[in-house]
């Protein structure tokens, strides 16, 4: 039997946007430190509970607003991680960015890389956390702002 082609998680590249000239970003990238990703789309989904589907529901996905979480150990000296916490106590504008997913899809004869690119704002920044004689244990989101833009090489 085959083995599947199963995605695994470090096969997905994410970076965040440190610095802007004119329409153009700098990205450093999410990883040092960093030990777990998860996605959540938190969608807007209709119900609608017609007559003639005696009791069923049919859902219609009318909006979502997309956040990945990441947690870990903070690593000082990394550009991502420094970017992130040196804005932790500023807002407004200040928190916006540009995130960057890339995934590897290696299904194929050869692999395929697909890059999402959106505007963001990195919410719910934790950098102290953890017991004296612990590496300080991190976490952040990074919220969408708008759809992403996808383009596959």
């Amino acid at each position: 039997m085959p083995q599947p082609n199963l995605l695994t998680i470090y096969n997905l590249e994410a970076s965040i946007g440190t610095s802007k000239s004119e329409e153009t970003w700098t990205y450093a990238k999410l990883g040092e430190g960093l030990d777990n990703v998860s996605e959540a789309l938190n969608e807007v989904v209709q119900q609608y509970f017609f007559l003639n589907d005696k009791g069923f529901a049919r859902n219609h996905v009318t909006g979502m607003a997309p956040t990945f979480t990441f947690t870990g150990r903070r690593v000082q000296g990394d550009a991502a991680q420094d970017y992130i916490f040196g804005n932790k106590y500023k807002l407004d504008t200040n928190r916006n960015s540009s995130f960057q997913l890339k995934v590897t899809d290696n299904s194929g004869a050869s692999p395929k890389v697909t890059t999402y690119t959106v505007d963001c704002t990195i919410c719910n920044i934790q950098e102290y956390s953890g017991a004296s004689t612990d590496d300080s244990a991190i976490s952040f989101e990074i919220r969408f702002n708008g759809a992403p833009t996808a383009a596959t090489t």
